[in-house]
């Protein structure tokens, strides 16, 4: 999840976002589409624009991608709405862009930053996004100023907005002056100490003062982010829109149709009728009033004008069903990571199974090897001498060599020609056992089964070894050994 959703490309990079689960809704996944991360990371990180880390360059600073998605998916924002959303410590910009290209042309997009050269960047990075997008957008307005001392009482802080963000950690005692800026219904998501908050406004605060009851907190993970400076300077005033008829097209649906009626009404020669005595209220179907002064009254008006307020008890009901499609959206996700979770055990049997099948088979040829060692330790004993020079033959030779070579050599008294081995052989004890050969003192019949022919001799000499069943296997184990040890 974390940490892994890094990629070549910025689709790549939202793909791998989707893969870990970082991002879920699809209008989420559309934002980040929409928005190049390349556009806004320094200009001397490039290289890593699609990584998925914060990046650093002096004052410039953005948040690695995941951060990004866990925020937006928590700020629950509405696909071509009107809703205002204001970025604290608004940095590069980049989560701006991705929630104006979400929210569409008819909603409001405010950020605020206590960099200079931060606002620079982050307005030359949304130039270069915008030259490339192609979209209708909303009204995107980055501000240099302090956002804890914002000015609570004029501009769009007076109206409030509807989603906040908090691009650095808060602390708890400036957390209720920036969350009294949230409209009733609005959400707010940022980090508050270590912690990633969301809190959503469910009332409007009481006469007496705000109460900690108006809001539903609710931690999302815990995270790390610089705090957000305190900085003692003058009020900071976030400027209201103005109507005019050139922006008409970006405002609400409800605003551009009741002010369409007003100036098709204004000045009208309709005359109103005299209500009858049962009639409580009269309705006007004219606006007398000139068409300029309608043009003048709307400019001081805000796009929020003319929508009815929700009641409590409207708010409420809208939060329980987002709560109740969140929770079947869960449940979803936990169905499908059970899946998830039954195939990776299956695959880990599956390897279990092999892995206990390869170690039988390597126990059982280590079994054969060593029983093999033992039959040869047997035929060792019970042939004695003889089968001991059979088996060991390569290695016997190549020690009588090397003891012919070191012992002096009795050639001139050997009257017959033939060849004499003293082989000696230390126990364990280190006690000498007897030499044997064919020019011991003591002949007997069975010297010549205990003679060892080199296999020059069996070739040269043409002997046969057919005579006794032990001289055979003789002839057949040399012949083996023969070939194996020029193999």
């Amino acid at each position: 999840m974390a940490w892994r959703s890094s990629g070549t490309t910025n689709d790549e990079m939202v793909d791998n976002l989707k893969r870990f689960g970082v991002i879920s809704t699809p209008i989420v996944e559309r934002g980040f589409r929409n928005v190049d991360r390349r556009f806004f990371v320094p200009k001397e990180r490039e290289d890593l624009a699609h990584a998925d880390q914060p990046l650093k360059e002096g004052n410039i600073h953005i948040s690695a991608p995941h951060i990004y998605g866990s925020a937006l998916e928590a700020l629950e924002l509405r696909e071509n709405s009107s809703l205002s959303f204001l970025n604290i410590g608004s940095g590069t910009g980049y989560i701006s862009c991705i929630v104006a290209s979400i929210l569409g042309s008819y909603s409001t997009n405010y950020g605020i930053d206590i960099h200079q050269d931060v606002v620079e960047h982050c307005n030359t990075s949304i130039a270069r996004w915008k030259s490339c997008f192609h979209g209708r957008l909303p009204h995107m307005q980055m501000i240099h100023g302090d956002a804890l001392n914002i000015a609570m009482t004029d501009g769009e802080a007076l109206i409030g907005f509807d989603r906040i963000y908090i691009g650095a950690s808060v602390s708890p005692k400036y957390l209720s002056k920036l969350r009294s800026l949230l409209k009733i219904g609005g959400v707010l998501v940022g980090p508050v100490g270590d912690e990633l908050m969301k809190i959503t406004r469910i009332k409007r605060s009481s006469a007496d003062g705000e109460n900690s009851t108006d809001f539903s907190p609710q931690v999302l993970s815990g995270v790390r982010f610089t705090a957000l400076l305190e900085v003692r300077s003058s009020k900071t005033l976030l400027p209201s829109r103005v109507w005019s008829p050139s922006v008409h097209q970006t405002y609400p649906e409800a605003f551009r149709k009741s002010s369409k009626e007003l100036l098709l009404c204004s000045h009208a020669p309709f005359v109103q009728p005299i209500p009858t005595p049962h009639q409580q209220h009269r309705l006007n179907m004219a606006a007398t009033l000139p068409r300029v002064i309608w043009l003048e009254i709307l400019s001081f008006t805000h796009p929020n004008w003319f929508e009815l307020p929700q009641s409590e008890e409207c708010i409420l009901r809208q939060r329980l069903s987002e709560e109740q499609e969140n929770s079947r959206n869960a449940h979803a996700a936990r169905v499908e990571a059970e899946a998830r979770c039954h195939a990776a055990e299956r695959e880990r049997d599956v390897f279990r199974l092999l892995a206990r099948r390869w170690q039988s088979r390597l126990l059982l040829l280590q079994q054969n090897r060593t029983d093999n060692d033992t039959v040869g330790d047997e035929m060792l004993a019970l042939h004695g001498r003889e089968s001991g020079a059979i088996f060991g033959l390569g290695a016997m030779l190549r020690g009588f060599h090397s003891d012919d070579s070191s012992s002096e050599s009795d050639d001139d008294e050997d009257e017959q020609g033939g060849h004499e081995m003293d082989v000696e052989e230390t126990n364990e004890d280190g006690q000498d056992e007897a030499d044997f050969g064919p020019d011991d003192d003591n002949d007997d019949d069975d010297d010549d089964e205990n003679y060892i022919f080199s296999d020059e001799e069996v070739e040269e000499e043409g002997m046969s070894l057919t005579s006794s069943p032990t001289a055979l296997f003789v002839k057949r184990q040399v012949r083996t050994v023969s070939v194996s040890e020029d193999v």
